[in-house]
């Protein structure tokens, strides 16, 4: 009667936290009623680093245990405590004990045998997970929702019924009654071997004349196979700016036409419409039009964001919601200087976007910072055209505000401004990277993040060559840049609902984008500009290309991708400040391997670039 007793205690302990709670009343008895209870007075070593797994996993009732690294000088790696488990090295790797473990407390553990709880990761996918977050935060599914992006799409046999074709050579007329009967309201212009030669709409045909098919027709719309999914249809349309996807036999124009997938069409099965969202975004007229439109975008956004692997797909769409809002205001803004009598420009412009936005973090429309690049060499640039591009900035961001953007965006170098010609531009990245302490490189990072809006790219692609040369002769720049990251660590664990720092410290909360979305974003830079690369900002993209360049730490930047994903996610769902003790054991665990991730690198980027480091 008393070893019943006690067994439904352990098993009444257990299941307050995971993986347990995911576990039947008979798994949790029988797990209790095979192990054991062991204590440790404080200080003492339950096991030491490379230390041959033992046949128990252990569970701490009651105390406190920190997990140490190395032989001499140990560095303190982790605090655990009540309801954290020990001893689960031996599910990967070699199977022997990745850190020491030494109680900081007097410490109660209940021991089960590793054997049974290994047998029942195929009954218990939530347990499979688990122990997965312990090692790496790397493809961790099973958070209980669903992404529209991972919707069933529309079948090909829906696709080729809807299918309306012509040849090259029809009329309008022709045109005009195959448009009246297709369903998707779209036909396809098709060569005599069936492939693509373009598409029609009835704007098309209205703006055609006397022209046949074939001249009137869209030509080169992207093409993807029968067996595409909802994310790459999305991701194609993003990237062509279109709401059509021509499906063909190989997915290339080259082969049969199957198909025509508009984006309504889509919507109709994932019930969303990015395409249509962002071209009514960029063609609106006023705020009253975009500030709904906004909230739209939001919606599908955070409706993707079901896990963290989806943080890719939702970043492109945000990426594309502020590129799309900020061409409408500069637009809007540009009309408006214009009726008030400024003269227009004789020097040809980009628009660039800046820092958080051009590097792809955001998932909400937030305010950019984005900037005028006029060409003061080019032929025709007149001194009165500072006038109008000052104007002009002034003017976008009133619209910004009209939208309901608002924030401090990044603050402007001294003697520098929102539109400039390009002399001034090189001027300011020339002192930045020649003079990098005097001018306050840390503070001027994020305008090596840039992405263009729209304008001349001839002008962008000048001022990123001039980075670049400026870059091979100022050395200096990287190793500070790669000192700098050190600037914003990961805290060391959490405990007791708190956060501890890495000098012990403890709060209440933490905030996720100075403490791991920056860190990351800051050592992918270097990277970056360490390898002349300075397209494309994005993060992700800047540690894939960095594995290439490093292949020594390809598990290291892997890792670290994955733990920007697993911020941004969380960033999106608990916000910016987030208290860890509104968070389960899954979630602490999570995001205490994503900060062991970004610490490792850390370390690899000041050893990689710091001299003597």
């Amino acid at each position: 009667m008393q070893t019943s007793v006690i067994r439904h205690r352990v098993a009444d302990f257990l299941k307050r936290f995971a993986p347990f709670d995911a576990f039947t009343e008979e798994d949790l008895l029988d797990l209790a009623g095979s192990g054991k209870v062991k204590f440790h007075e404080s200080e003492e070593y339950i096991f030491r680093q490379g230390d041959a797994e033992g046949p128990l996993v252990w569970i701490i009732q009651q105390g406190r245990v920190e997990l140490l690294e190395g032989d001499s000088g140990e560095q303190l790696r982790d605090v655990v405590g009540e309801g954290d488990l020990l001893g689960l090295d031996r599910f990967f790797g070699d199977g022997r004990c990745r850190h020491s473990a030494r109680t900081a407390s007097d410490v109660i553990l209940y021991g089960v045998p590793a054997a049974r709880l290994e047998s029942l990761l195929s009954r218990y996918p939530a347990l499979k997970r688990f122990l997965a977050a312990h090692f790496s935060v790397a493809g961790i599914l099973g958070f209980g929702r669903t992404s529209w992006l991972d919707a069933e799409p529309p079948p090909p046999e829906f696709l080729r019924t809807r299918l309306r074709v012509l040849p090259p050579e029809a009329s309008m007329a022709e045109a005009a009654l195959c448009l009246i009967g297709s369903p998707g309201g779209i036909a396809a212009v098709i060569d005599d071997a069936g492939r693509p030669a373009g598409i029609l709409t009835p704007l098309d045909v209205c703006a055609a004349g006397e022209a046949r098919a074939g001249a009137a027709a869209r030509p080169g719309s992207p093409t993807a196979s029968p067996a595409l999914t909802t994310r790459t249809a999305v991701r194609e349309m993003l990237r062509a700016r279109t709401g059509e996807l021509a499906i063909t036999a190989d997915g290339t124009a080259n082969s049969r036409l199957e198909g025509i997938l508009t984006a309504s069409e889509l919507a109709l099965f994932c019930g969303h419409n990015p395409a249509h969202i962002l071209g009514a975004i960029r063609g609106a007229a006023s705020a009253a039009e975009i500030v709904p439109l906004l909230r739209q975008a939001r919606r599908l956004v955070l409706d993707g964001l079901a896990q963290p692997r989806d943080i890719d797909d939702c970043c492109r769409i945000g990426a594309e919601v502020i590129a799309a809002l900020a061409e409408a205001c500069i637009r809007l803004a540009a009309e408006r200087v214009l009726a008030a009598g400024v003269d227009p420009p004789g020097a040809p412009c980009c628009w660039l976007l800046f820092g958080e936005s051009a590097r792809g973090h955001r998932l909400e429309p937030g305010l950019p910072t984005i900037a005028a690049v006029y060409d003061d060499s080019a032929e025709g640039c007149r001194p009165e055209d500072s006038v109008y591009f000052t104007a002009l900035a002034g003017e976008t961001l009133a619209w910004f505000h009209a939208c309901g953007l608002a924030g401090a965006g990044l603050s402007w170098p001294e003697g520098s401004q929102p539109s400039m010609p390009l002399s001034e531009w090189k001027r300011l990245y020339s002192e930045t990277l020649r003079h990098p302490v005097d001018h306050d490189l840390y503070s001027r990072r994020e305008f090596f993040d840039m992405r263009a809006l729209c304008g001349n790219p001839a002008i962008l692609h000048k001022l990123r060559e001039h980075i670049r040369l400026e870059l091979e002769d100022e050395a200096v720049a990287i190793p500070l840049l790669a000192n700098d990251t050190l600037a914003n660590l990961p805290p060391l664990t959490f405990f007791q609902g708190l956060v501890v720092e890495l000098d012990g410290t403890r709060q209440e909360s933490f905030e996720i984008g100075a403490t791991a979305i920056s860190p990351i974003g800051d050592a992918a830079r270097v990277f970056a500009l360490a390898g002349r690369r300075l397209a494309p900002a994005d993060t992700l993209e800047r540690l894939r290309a960095a594995a290439t360049g490093f292949p020594e730490a390809a598990g290291i930047l892997r890792d670290a991708s994955d733990a920007f994903r697993i911020a941004l996610y969380y960033q999106a769902i608990a916000g910016g400040r987030i208290q860890p003790g509104d968070l389960g054991k899954f979630d602490q665990r999570l995001l205490k391997t994503a900060f062991s991730s970004i610490q490792r690198l850390l370390e690899f980027t000041a050893s990689a670039f710091i001299p003597d480091a």
